[in-house]
């Protein structure tokens, strides 16, 4: 045991450190909401009225009032992992507990990763106290979002993935397969993931393409189906359609359009979804998966007539995947909230009318609000160091299998992102800040030796 300590006493600092910022914030956000938890954390997803039905027998759905109509636009496990946690206490503090302890691990799995990059205790040792002392990160860990489950079932999967890679054991490549399966269903947003893996095995393979490769590739492809077959299943007996989720067409018609439209006719996104609930269109937790066929198509239709509105949206969403600091969220939950607004992105007011951007910021500068764009200037920084970094990395390192693994989950996630539109905030980009952070500190650490040589 005290072996164990010693050999790997920086990770548990950095995880106590996690767990003790995390604890205290709670304490500022409990204290701020009155001592009740489930205002605390309950969040705003439906998740937790789904957990409730769930505990009182009324089926997967979230509906506060009978007939309790199933839910088919969120998937279960997030739910479920709140029901049973908090059905084994009686209480919704085992689940509140089990997401910090979560949590906790992001970091050491951060720095798991940054050791297939690079052997530097810098960018080992700064990617862990980062993400321990990451303000949306510690905001995220206290919340009942699916971002924190999924982020473990996500890193379970490459750490197995990064396995297989190294050791070639069928089972390290099954238990990967696995993993992601269980991370679609707590977030659909890794649905498609699977086949950019499958690419990245036979190209890992290349140079020894042969038979039992290609099985090997079938198999990783065949049970991760097999572990979303129960809930495909589900849905085709009760809505009629063997599919996930319809998240994909409903945030493209009722996310992404909505923005579109607000770039192409001068408008708020708030007045141009209002539109869309007045023809009809289902609010997104309403939405049956049934109905997702019918919003995509329509949806690619009209986007395809505003294709430069489109494209401003969809740049603006990629610029605020990877900078965008929520840290307007992390104050609201412990009571500290903003007398004015913003009323549009800042990218959009930097480039349309920068002079009232500046004014926000003077301000903002003399409240706690500050810390916005203190936190919105560290993660640009973290961006430029994460391109700088990938591309000298790949220019140093080659293009190793656990490098273009990481990369490619974190574009991958970064498009389909998109969908959003202008709602784009720091929940999206937490499940990748893992993969993201160690390339940012190896582009920053270049940089520095950089300066400084030529200084």
């Amino acid at each position: 045991m005290m072996s164990f300590i010693r050999a790997h006493k920086i990770e548990i600092a950095i995880f106590f450190l996690a767990l003790i910022v995390r604890l205290f914030y709670f304490g500022l956000a409990l204290n701020a909401h009155d001592g009740n938890l489930i205002a605390t954390s309950r969040a705003s997803d439906g998740y937790f009225n789904i957990s409730q039905n769930l505990l009182n027998g009324n089926g997967f759905s979230g509906e506060v009032t009978e007939p309790f109509t199933p839910n088919s636009f969120r998937v279960p496990l997030q739910p479920y992992f709140l029901a049973l946690s908090a059905g084994l206490v009686g209480s919704y503090w085992m689940p509140l507990i089990l997401t910090i302890l979560i949590g906790c691990l992001v970091p050491l799995f951060a720095m798991k990763f940054a050791r297939y990059l690079s052997s530097s205790k810098m960018i080992i040792f700064g990617t862990g106290i980062f993400l321990a002392l990451d303000p949306f990160s510690i905001l995220s860990s206290i919340l009942f979002y699916s971002e924190i489950l999924f982020s473990l079932f996500l890193f379970l999967s490459l750490f197995y993935l990064f396995r297989y890679f190294k050791q070639k054991t069928v089972l390290h490549l099954l238990f990967s397969s696995a993993f992601l399966g269980f991370a679609t269903l707590t977030r659909p947003v890794s649905e498609y993931l699977p086949l950019i893996i499958a690419v990245i095995l036979i190209w890992e393979a290349r140079a020894h393409l042969t038979k039992e490769v290609w099985i090997r590739t079938g198999a990783y492809l065949l049970v991760f189906l097999v572990v979303l077959s129960p809930w495909l299943l589900r849905n085709k007996a009760q809505f009629g359609v063997f599919a996930l989720t319809p998240q994909a067409g409903v945030n493209l018609y009722a996310m992404l359009l909505p923005s579109v439209l607000s770039v192409e006719n001068g408008t708020s996104f708030d007045t141009e979804y209002d539109k869309m609930q007045a023809q009809g269109i289902s609010a997104p937790n309403k939405t049956d998966v049934d109905e997702a066929k019918g919003y995509t198509s329509s949806a690619v239709k009209i986007l395809l007539e505003h294709k430069i509105a489109f494209l401003l949206v969809a740049g603006t969403v990629e610029v605020s995947f990877f900078t965008h600091d929520g840290i307007t969220n992390v104050l609201k939950l412990v009571g500290v909230r903003p007398d004015l607004s913003l009323g549009a992105p800042a990218l959009f007011l930097l480039l349309n009318d920068p002079i009232k951007l500046f004014g926000f910021i003077i301000h903002f500068a003399c409240s706690p609000f500050i810390l916005v764009l203190f936190m919105r200037l560290v993660w640009i920084l973290l961006t430029i160091g994460f391109f700088v970094g990938a591309f000298k990395y790949i220019k140093k390192e080659g293009m190793t299998p656990y490098a273009v693994t990481m990369l490619a989950t974190i574009f991958y996630i970064a498009l389909v992102t998109i969908v959003v539109g202008l709602s784009i905030n720091a929940r999206l980009r937490l499940p990748v800040e893992a993969l993201i952070v160690p390339f940012s500190f190896y582009g920053l650490m270049y940089m520095t030796k950089t300066m400084q040589s030529r200084l």
